[in-house]
C-alpha cells in the first residue's frame, strides 16, 4: 500500500531521543534514494489511517528529508501486535547499534514500560530469584514482593521475550546488566551518560564495579537494621515488664513487695529507654550507611564509565579505576558480630569448666597434693592463676568502658 511520507510515524516502543538517528546513515541512505529509489521492503501496520513502521527508522528520516512529506511510498503491511512490534524493533536496534550498552537499556526499558502499560504480556515471574514490578527497575524486598501488584518480572522473562538467551536457555548476562544499570540509573546513583559510548561487555564492567562499591556499605546497613530490630524488640520486652512492675507495685501487700516493684519498675523503665536510644542510633547508622554506598557506587562507576569511554584503560582493568576512585575505609565491624560475640563467650565460659574443660581435673588433683608440691613451683601455678584472672577482668573492663550496659544485664555479669 502506498503512504505519505507525512503519514508514516515510527515505531511507538522507539524514542527517538533515546535511540538517535545516525546522520551519516541518513545521507548513505539519501544517496541511495538519488540513484535507486526508495526500497519498498519495509514493513509496518496501519493504526487510525496512519502507518506505523515496525523498522527502517533511519530510511524514513532520510525519504523525510530528501523529498518532505508529500512523496507516497510503498510499505508492506502487516497485522502486527504491540508484542511483535517490539520484538522486531529490538531486533533493528542490534543490526543498527551492534554491542551499544545505551541502546541495550533502552531496548530492556521500553519492554518494562510496555508490560507496565498492560501493552504486553511477559509470562508469570518465578517464586524465586530477584524480582522487579514494572516499571521499576529496583528489586523488591521479599515483604514489598508480598504487598506489590501484578507487574511483576524477572531477568529471565525479559529475555525471553527478546530473544537475549544463551544456547542453554539462560538469559544473556547484558540482560541482567542492563536492568542493574536501569535500576542506578533510577536511583540517582549513576546516569544516563555513565554508559554512552560504552560496548555491552564495558557497561557491565561499569555496573559491576558500582555494584561492589556499594555492596560492602550495604553489608553494614543491614547489620545495623537488624541491630535496630533487636533493640525495638528489647525495648518491647522492657515496656511489658514495666507494666507488670507496676501493677506488683500497686497490688503489693507490704511495704518490702512495694519497694522491691518500685525498683523493678525503675530499671525497666531505664531498659526500655536505653534500648529506643539503641534503636534510634542504628537506624540512623544504617541510613548512613546506605548513603555511603551510594556516593562509593557512584564514584566507582562514574570513574570506571568516564576511563573507559576515553579509552585508558580495559574493562579489565575496571577494578584498580574503582578502587583508586572509591578507595576502601575502615569498614567498622563485621556483619554478624553479634553471632560470634555469643560464640566466643561460650567458648571462654568452658575455661575451667569442670564439666567441659579438662585442666579442671588436673587443677583439682595438683590442689590434692600441695602440700607435696615445690613451694616455688606452687606460688608460680598459683600467680598463672591470678594473671588470667586479671586478664580476664582487664578485657571485662574494657568492655563495659565502651558502652554502659543496662542495669540488668550488669547484675547478670556481676
Amino acid at each position: 500500500m502506498k503512504y505519505a511520507v507525512a503519514d508514516i510515524r515510527p515505531n511507538p516502543f522507539r524514542h527517538i531521543d533515546r535511540y538517535p538517528i545516525r546522520a551519516d546513515k541518513v545521507t548513505a541512505l539519501r544517496e541511495s534514494l538519488r540513484s535507486t529509489g526508495f526500497w519498498g521492503n519495509v514493513v509496518a501496520r496501519t493504526v487510525n489511517g496512519k502507518a506505523e513502521i515496525a523498522y527502517g527508522h533511519h530510511r524514513l528520516a532520510a525519504l523525510k528529508a530528501e523529498y518532505g512529506g508529500r512523496e507516497e511510498v510503498d510499505l508492506i503491511i502487516r497485522k502486527l501486535s504491540d508484542e511483535q512490534m517490539l520484538q522486531i524493533m529490538a531486533r533493528e536496534n542490534m543490526e543498527e547499534w551492534g554491542t551499544s550498552a545505551a541502546v541495550e537499556q533502552e531496548t530492556v526499558r521500553a519492554v518494562v514500560e510496555a508490560f507496565a502499560e498492560g501493552k504486553i504480556e511477559l509470562g508469570q515471574a518465578p517464586p524465586g530469584g530477584v524480582i522487579r514490578e514494572a516499571p521499576s527497575f529496583v528489586p523488591l524486598s521479599d515483604k514489598t514482593r508480598r504487598a506489590s501488584g501484578v507487574k511483576l518480572y524477572s531477568v529471565g522473562m525479559v529475555a525471553e521475550f527478546l530473544g537475549w538467551l544463551k544456547p542453554s536457555g539462560s538469559p544473556q548476562e547484558k540482560v541482567g546488566d542492563a536492568l542493574n544499570a536501569l535500576q542506578f540509573i533510577e536511583e540517582g546513583v549513576l546516569r544516563e551518560r555513565d554508559f554512552d559510548g560504552l560496548s555491552t561487555t564495558e557497561a557491565g564492567a561499569v555496573v559491576a564495579e558500582a555494584r561492589r562499591a556499594r555492596a560492602a556499605e550495604e553489608r553494614l546497613a543491614a547489620e545495623a537494621e537488624r541491630r535496630a530490630k533487636q533493640a525495638e524488640a528489647q525495648a518491647k520486652a522492657a515496656e511489658k515488664a514495666r507494666a507488670d512492675a507496676e501493677r506488683r507495685e500497686r497490688e503489693a501487700r507490704t511495704r518490702r513487695e512495694q519497694e522491691r516493684a518500685a525498683e523493678q519498675r525503675r530499671r525497666a523503665e531505664q531498659e526500655r529507654r536505653e534500648a529506643e536510644q539503641r534503636r534510634k542510633r542504628q537506624e540512623a547508622e544504617a541510613q548512613k550507611q546506605r548513603e555511603r554506598g551510594r556516593v562509593r557506587a557512584t564514584s566507582a562507576g562514574t570513574a570506571v564509565g568516564g576511563a573507559l569511554r576515553r579509552g585508558e584503560v580495559g574493562h579489565r582493568q575496571a577494578r584498580q579505576v574503582a578502587q583508586k576512585a572509591a578507595p576502601r575505609r575502615d569498614a567498622g565491624p563485621p556483619p554478624h558480630i553479634d553471632n560470634f560475640v555469643e560464640r566466643l563467650a561460650a567458648d571462654l565460659n568452658r575455661i575451667l569448666d569442670p564439666e567441659r574443660d579438662s585442666r579442671t581435673h588436673k587443677l583439682e588433683e595438683v590442689t590434692k597434693f600441695r602440700e607435696h608440691i615445690d613451694p616455688h613451683r606452687r606460688a608460680g601455678l598459683v600467680r598463672t592463676l591470678r594473671k588470667v584472672a586479671d586478664r580476664a577482668e582487664r578485657a571485662a573492663e574494657k568492655l563495659e568502658s565502651q558502652g554502659r550496659l543496662p542495669a540488668a544485664q550488669r547484675e547478670l555479669s556481676a
